[in-house]
């Protein structure tokens, strides 16, 4: 045990809600326990609904804690790196969720125990953190991914259908079949180069795995300064229901047009104007700027490698460089 463990307070916010429904308050009784045997000074606040972790987060931040842990689903965890972001306060994670994708991708235990375990002995790494903003000037930091399109349209209903409200299955695919067609979208990245085609999805990613485990960023890596985006040109609704599905629970699907590219900042617009959503916010419709902040956010974590996630260097090697030209202001698009 390091001292800096011995001497250190931490901000446990904890979602009862999360997860399978068994009994999180024995389980966050344990965890406080076991977190004080290994010499942290635990302060426990609970956050259900989970958009009271922000507000709590924040306050942490203004407290003077350097050590925030997070224990909940995706949803919770994502919405307490939003209320810390931008400190340099330590992220710790006990994820008790149902898909848990930000621990599947970052290598961290899934049994609670072993995740405090890791928390307590504070290997940090300082992992890339994005930022989005909508035309009208609402802007949130995101950690796991931004979705232009159809994704962000079906996600209230995907998201009861990952939480085993299969009912919810009908609702999805009504929103699919009823969702404006063909649109077109233009995507400019980094400033240089665009990519304009009929697709209704954008997906921009930070980490491999969305929603119920779909990979749908094999080669993403959250330290490398640069954000996986994902296009999917000339696939109709029912294709594109198809493809998600068989990606579900870390799935594979072979032979899917999809062009992939990566950025440091990019602009996504649609005519008609698509529905914007990030980490489970939806943002409305409109133009999206979206951009990386490298090493912005610090959270304790094994090293590349434990998890889904690439590293860098292994990042780096694949992904095609966009094959246009950014239009420029007053020119012509043929």
């Amino acid at each position: 045990m390091s001292k800096k463990a011995k001497t250190s307070r931490a901000k446990l916010i904890a979602n009862p809600g999360s997860g399978d429904g068994s009994d999180r308050g024995a389980l966050l009784e344990q965890v406080t326990r076991y977190l004080t045997a290994h010499g942290l000074k635990v302060d426990v606040a609970v956050a259900k609904p989970k958009e009271k972790a922000i507000p709590i987060a924040r306050r942490a931040v203004k407290d003077g804690y350097r050590l925030i842990i997070a224990m909940g689903g995706d949803d919770t965890i994502e919405a307490i790196i939003r209320g810390q972001a931008g400190s340099k306060a330590r992220l710790g994670m006990i994820p008790v969720g149902t898909a848990n994708n930000l621990a599947k991708s970052l290598g961290i235990p899934e049994d609670p125990l072993q995740a405090c375990a890791l928390i307590a002995a504070g290997p940090v790494r300082k992992l890339d953190l994005g930022l989005v903003k909508l035309r009208k000037g609402k802007k949130l930091p995101f950690f796991e991914l931004v979705t232009v399109g159809i994704a962000a349209a079906v996600y209230p209903d995907a998201l009861h259908v990952r939480k085993g409200r299969l009912s919810s299955l009908t609702g999805a695919i009504q929103t699919v079949l009823t969702h404006e067609p063909n649109p077109k979208m233009t995507v400019i990245l980094d400033g240089e180069s665009h990519i304009t085609v009929e697709s209704l999805l954008a997906i921009v990613a930070n980490v491999p795995l969305i929603g119920p485990n779909m990979l749908v960023a094999p080669d993403a890596s959250t330290d490398d300064a640069r954000l996986d985006v994902a296009v999917y040109p000339g696939l109709n609704k029912a294709e594109l229901l198809a493809y998600f599905t068989k990606l579900m629970n870390e799935g594979q699907a072979e032979d899917v047009p999809i062009q992939r590219y990566r950025a440091r900042r990019l602009t996504i617009k649609a005519s008609p104007k698509l529905q914007v959503m990030a980490d489970g916010v939806m943002l409305g419709k409109g133009k999206v700027k979206i951009k990386i902040f490298p090493g912005a956010l610090r959270v304790i974590a094994p090293p590349v490698g434990a998890g889904l996630e690439k590293s860098p260097q292994a990042a780096g090697t694949d992904l095609p460089e966009p094959v246009a030209p950014a239009t420029q202001p007053g020119s012509t698009q043929s």
